[in-house]
């Protein structure tokens, strides 16, 4: 069988002086195919021949990996020898190298009875680092050059380490679960959010609209370069490439505490923030916002919207109807009799709710002056 591409890992069963050794599950055989699960979404094959007699549906075998295909790896039994012949050697094979040198442009390294170079810029050390250290170690190589004639192959430990590193960030890319809390550090922060690295290598974006339950202007209001936040991973996509992290996500919505405090007919104090055609957004607390529809904005037969609320005024209304599951409030400008509601109602409301509270009054549904003065008879007898 043609050796194909591999990607080994650092953590070798048998240390650095072999490829990883795999525990595979035989699950079917094929003509001189032997296929093996490897693991979740991991399957490869070998040739029947490989083993003393055929092996049987579900036993387990040791195996290295030669290479990948069409996403089916090719396999070695972990006890089969390196290569040791011209014949076995192919542009793609991975093989065990042990430095013996240090040579102009690289170092020389004994593949076996082999003879090989490994250029110094495919040593995969930073640039302006000695390769010296790698003398007299053995390590994985993966084949990029042949010359027969010179009897001389060319290797890089480069791509190996490269695959390594990007098949351990795989592997923790998979491990991630929606809804997992990760910490993370804010690395840049641009108009529509702001990047987060977590994890070994992972990096991750908080959407402004992830970033507090209140509307947020620019995310730079909320986080800074360097912030250390417990996160929320929200989605994964594109094998990793892209991961949604959230931070409001990690504190109780306004909402679930309004459902707690709120109720339709209370009139509370609001901010407008946005006045449009059909209608005026009013918050009546941070990340709780409602709609007052424009029939419920009690204007004249020739008024606008425009022309009589402006955005930032203090305003009291009337809680209509409360969605807490849509995140969904109308609100009214009018008393239920078609009144307007004047702008001091809601901080009159609020203080003499205070009042009630401070006097023992669990509710407001009696009339007000007689709880009073139940309460005062109380304290005086």
């Amino acid at each position: 069988m043609r050796p194909l591409r591999q990607e080994p890992n650092r953590d070798a069963h048998h240390g650095s002086h072999t490829l990883r050794v795999w525990t595979g599950t035989v699950v079917g055989l094929f003509g001189n195919d032997v296929f093996v699960e490897l693991g979740p979404r991991m399957q490869g094959v070998i040739a029947r021949d490989h083993f003393a007699r055929p092996p049987a549906v579900g036993s387990q075998h040791e195996f290295t990996l030669r290479g990948l295909e069409e996403g089916l790896w090719s396999l070695s039994l972990s006890t089969e020898k390196s290569l040791e012949t011209w014949q076995q050697m192919e542009i793609g094979s991975l093989v065990q190298a042990r430095c013996v040198r240090v040579a102009p442009g690289g170092l020389e390294v004994k593949i076996g009875a082999l003879h090989g170079f490994l250029p110094k810029s495919h040593t995969g050390l930073p640039r302006d680092q000695r390769p010296d250290p790698l003398v007299g170690k053995v390590f994985t190589v993966e084949v990029i050059e042949i010359d027969s004639e010179r009897q001389r192959v060319t290797v890089s430990r480069k791509l190996v380490v490269q695959r390594e590193r990007d098949d351990d960030h795989q592997r923790e890319v998979d491990r991630l679960k929606i809804g997992q809390v990760v910490q993370g550090r804010v690395t840049r922060i641009e108009d529509y959010g702001a990047f987060a690295a977590f994890g070994h290598g992972m990096e991750g974006l908080i959407h402004v609209s992830n970033l507090a339950h209140e509307r947020v202007a620019h995310p730079s209001a909320v986080v800074k370069q360097g912030d250390v936040l417990e996160l929320k991973v929200l989605h994964v996509r594109r094998g990793g490439k892209r991961i949604g992290l959230g931070l409001k996500q990690m504190r109780e919505s306004p909402w679930t505490d309004l459902e707690r405090t709120a109720y339709a007919g209370q009139i509370v104090l609001g901010l407008v923030t946005r006045v449009r055609e059909f209608g005026v957004f009013v918050a009546i607390r941070p990340g709780v916002e409602g709609l007052v529809p424009v029939s419920e904005c009690g204007l004249g037969p020739t008024q606008r919207l425009s022309g009589v609320i402006q955005e930032g005024a203090q305003v009291s209304v009337r809680i209509l109807e409360i969605d807490v599951e849509r995140q969904r409030m109308a609100l009214s400008f009018l008393h239920v009799t078609g009144a307007r509601i004047a702008p001091e109602e809601a901080e009159n409301a609020e203080t003499f709710a205070g009042l009630a509270q401070s006097l023992g009054l669990d509710q407001l549904e009696r009339p007000l002056g007689d709880e009073l003065g139940r309460a005062l008879r109380r304290d005086a007898g």
